[in-house]
């Protein structure tokens, strides 16, 4: 995780700030990945706290990602959501001079989940810190933060990675646990979020949601409904659809260039993306990223995701029918 954060334009920003020691003194590090998001504030807490040339460099690195060197402290505990005890007590520490050097960091994440009860708290301190103080706040997404908290941060935002940056990813993560097929249809469902395909992988899911994608995508029309009822309430709604959209730009791509079969995203389901593209016309194929992706919007809003997606697949077919 740590080598695709820091190709990151984010890292790259804040990798200069701290070179040309012209740091700010609060930054907001944006990340849509629950799962990882204490990690990657980790690595831009060392960014932000260590000198390359230090001769303790590799002891305080230690100690961050143990979460216990002395001028780093994380809020709120693991799993937990900072509350306005947590807010007083970061401004009763940030009184207190850093103890091994210039610089002392509080490390929040994921602010997203506090309260403007608790927002507000902090907001004179975000403002005007003491000497020496940085904030590093993290969140999953920007919306429900305050307007006047975001005024006073610096926005550090990483965008959902590529799929095959994802797969390198998992295969550095898992070793030789998974096979690269495996690795490869995870990273495709995951939306270039390594911890929605961590948990897709983890969790045994890949099969089912590629059986079912690929049935949704190459059923007849008048088993549509049945093959529906089947999915049922799908446990992996969003992935089901990454992975339908994926399905379907792999099978314009062989549509329209057969012989750009190797850059295909789903290499290892290549016969079925085939089957794929000789069903569909181009128009429709093209047509699919657009029905896909209103679809995802519905099931965002609480649309019924049986009737949903039966709705969208049926648009697709007679799309195809027109032609």
């Amino acid at each position: 995780m740590q080598t695709l954060l820091q190709n990151t334009q984010a890292y790259t920003l804040l990798e200069t700030e701290a070179k040309k020691a012209a740091l700010g003194h609060a930054y907001l590090l944006l990340l849509n990945d629950p799962r990882n998001l204490r990690e990657a504030l980790k690595t831009f807490a060392k960014l932000l706290l260590i000198d390359e040339n230090s001769k303790d460099a590799e002891r305080i690195t230690r100690l961050i990602d143990k979460e216990s060197f002395s001028d780093c402290l994380f809020f709120p505990d693991p799993d937990k959501k900072l509350t306005v005890e947590d807010a007083e007590r970061i401004r009763e520490e940030s009184a207190f001079s850093p103890v091994e050097g210039e610089k002392k960091l509080f490390v929040i994440g994921d602010f997203a989940q506090a309260n403007a009860q608790t927002q507000n708290k902090l907001l004179k301190l975000l403002e005007e810190p003491p000497k020496g103080v940085i904030f590093l706040l993290g969140a999953t997404t920007v919306f429900p933060i305050l307007s006047t908290v975001l005024s006073r941060t610096k926005k550090l935002e990483i965008q959902p990675f590529d799929v095959k940056d994802v797969q390198a990813c998992l295969a550095r993560i898992y070793g030789t646990a998974y096979d690269q097929n495996t690795l490869e249809l995870c990273a495709a469902t995951s939306g270039g979020i390594v911890g929605e395909a961590q948990n897709v992988l983890e969790g045994g899911y890949y099969k089912t949601l590629s059986e079912n994608a690929f049935a949704l995508a190459l059923c007849a029309e008048n088993r549509l409904p049945t093959v529906v009822r089947q999915i049922g309430e799908s446990r992996r709604q969003k992935e089901l659809l990454t992975l339908l959209r994926l399905i379907f730009r792999d099978a314009l791509l062989l549509k329209t260039q057969p012989r750009a079969a190797k850059s295909l995203l789903l290499q290892s389901e290549k016969a079925n993306v085939l089957a794929v593209s000789k069903q569909y016309s181009a128009s429709a194929l093209l047509f699919a990223q657009e029905a896909l992706s209103e679809a995802e919007k519905q099931v965002t809003f609480n649309a019924v995701f049986p009737q949903c997606i039966e709705l969208c697949m049926a648009k697709l077919r007679a799309k195809a029918k027109l032609e």
